[in-house]
């Protein structure tokens, strides 16, 4: 018996795992109770244990330390380091599995509209589930097999539709963060730790690879061989010998990330000096920003941090800024920031800037990202089945296609909105400022957009520039908040763009500059050619890694 996800190796007890997992229909209300997976054994008809009758009919790595590695033909299909340490970090995800407490939210999987590639790590997160015993949860609960504990037992559910295991994931979503139900049926399976380690070049217990199955529609396959710990005996339980995760070189969009980088420049509040300055975001929990830029010049910050939020915002990250080389920073300077993450949709939460006295003043920075109305129609893509694989979902539409303006905590006066081509010009992170601004001005390469005048944002509210789209192709609920307005320029989608933007609260006048439409598997930095710019100041410009 043999296939392209199916390895058998021992030939009386061995077989692969495709692993388990069923979600939980447990919402915030009852976090601690969230447990749900199917474990596959080969015995069960239905593909999934019978948990209810035996408590051990799943398949677990009886080892604490685990090692993996990448193969060569991984090396050659994603050479570039970043999606190497995306790789890594869903690795991290399952490392800290057992100490992850529940939080309020039950799941942080995200989808703000179609891109045009599969996100590698929200695709590894869910095989590395494979690799460690589970399974798909809405598959599970087809089967009646999708388990929660209650009452010191099981009991079948249904699965919640939006968990890291679930048997799909769509271009562009993200699901980087373990929900309710992964947690739990993690410590129903482990009650422990893993440790896994990266081991370069040699043995080890996973080994991720390139493959190719012939599905366009399929991202990637994983899981591994397992035994029977005592033989013929499935009550008893098995164990994983080795596992693997398979990333397909040839889906229909490739695999990999995007990032969006965006940078302000603000003058300090009502005369006060600026000490540090706090930016809190939501959207991916790396705790490693790309890049980051830090005020350079006289008052450049030399120490830039950057750490998680609490238990019920796993999604968020708060950054700080401080230790400016020239002391305080006086009211009249302008400070310039930015970030640069590894999502193309993240957003600032809230912003302030912290003086001498111990006060802090609300900083209104916006945040930029593309935006697109897509519906997903038909039949999902491959009919289910009991393999450790992760499909695209049916047809995918898109409507409608623009960008995103969202205030921050606090709202804000937002005005001056101007766009740019610049593709091709290999802007970076420190490029987004005032004078690439000014110099695109003086091309008559920037489109200032007068209609769109002065509004004022609500805290945390999104309004809609869209740029190619009509009535009829927005989602009811923009259409009655009339958070949006039409901008017929279809001609600064799939390209990079330079978007600009001021916004104000009674403190402070910020501009808040960003680029869109960066491509997939963001490479290293590169020396920078400006073309037909002259921008010799912008020519020698420094990246400032984290």
């Amino acid at each position: 018996m043999k296939t392209s996800t199916r390895r058998l190796r021992h030939a009386a007890v061995g077989m692969l795992v495709g692993a388990a997992l069923g979600v939980v229909a447990c919402l915030a209300a009852m976090p601690s109770a969230a447990l749900g997976f199917g474990t596959f054994t080969g015995v069960d008809p239905s593909g999934f244990s019978d948990l209810a009758t035996n408590a051990n009919d799943f398949a677990s790595w009886d080892q604490v330390a685990l090692t993996y590695r990448f193969d060569a033909s991984f090396d050659t299909n994603w050479p570039n380091a970043l999606v190497k340490n995306q790789v890594r970090l869903a690795f991290s995800q399952w490392d800290t599995a057992n100490a992850t407490a529940d939080g309020a939210v039950y799941s942080y999987g995200r989808a703000n509209g179609w891109q045009a590639f599969g996100d590698i790590r929200s695709i590894v997160v869910h095989e590395l589930g494979h690799v460690i015993g589970m399974h798909h949860p809405d598959q599970a609960h087809a089967a009646n097999r999708n388990w929660q504990q209650a009452g010191g037992g099981v009991v079948a559910v249904a699965d919640q539709n939006n968990e890291v295991m679930r048997s799909w994931i769509n271009p562009g979503d993200y699901n980087h963060v373990l929900s309710h139900d992964e947690l739990d049926a993690f410590n129903y399976m482990y009650g422990h730790d893993l440790n896994f380690t990266e081991a370069p070049g040699g043995v080890a217990n996973i080994v991720i690879s390139a493959y190719n199955p012939g599905d366009p529609n399929n991202w990637a396959s994983g899981g591994g061989n397992i035994q029977y710990r005592t033989p013929g005996n499935h009550a008893a339980g098995m164990r994983f010998v080795d596992g693997f995760v398979n990333l397909n070189l040839a889906s229909g969009q490739p695999l990999g990330l995007r990032t969006l980088g965006i940078n302000w420049d603000f003058q300090n509040a009502g005369g006060k000096p600026c000490r540090s300055f706090v930016v809190e975001t939501n959207g991916t929990n790396n705790p490693t920003p790309i890049f980051h830029y830090d005020n350079n010049g006289v008052y450049e910050f030399n120490t830039f941090s950057t750490g998680a939020v609490d238990a019920d915002h796993k999604d968020n990250l708060r950054h700080r800024w401080s230790n400016s080389a020239g002391g305080d920073i006086p009211a009249a300077e302008i400070i310039h920031v930015g970030l640069e993450q590894d999502v193309w949709d993240w957003s600032v939460v809230s912003a302030s800037v912290n003086h001498p006295d111990g006060t802090s003043s609300a900083a209104p920075l916006l945040s930029f990202h593309e935006w697109s109305n897509t519906i997903v129609t038909g039949t999902p893509a491959a009919p289910p089945d009991l393999s450790g694989t992760l499909d695209m979902r049916g047809e995918i539409k898109v409507l409608a296609r623009g960008f995103s303006i969202i205030a921050p905590e606090g709202g804000g006066l937002v005005s001056h909105l101007g766009l740019a081509c610049v593709d091709g010009l290999g802007l970076g992170l420190d490029d987004l400022n005032r004078e690439t601004l000014g110099m695109l001005r003086e091309r008559q390469m920037l489109e200032e957009i007068l209609d769109f005048g002065e509004r004022t944002l609500e805290p945390g509210e999104e309004f809609v520039v869209v740029l190619e789209g009509g009535p009829q192709d927005l989602p009811p609920e923009l259409l009655e908040s009339e958070n949006f307005m039409f901008l017929d320029r279809p001609m600064y989608l799939d390209q990079e763009l330079f978007i600009f933007a001021r916004s104000q609260n009674q403190d402070l006048v910020v501009g808040t500059y960003g680029l869109l439409g960066t491509g997939v598997i963001t490479p290293e930095p590169a020396s920078l050619t400006l073309l037909g710019l002259g921008l010799a100041a912008l020519v020698a410009r420094r990246r400032r890694k984290a």
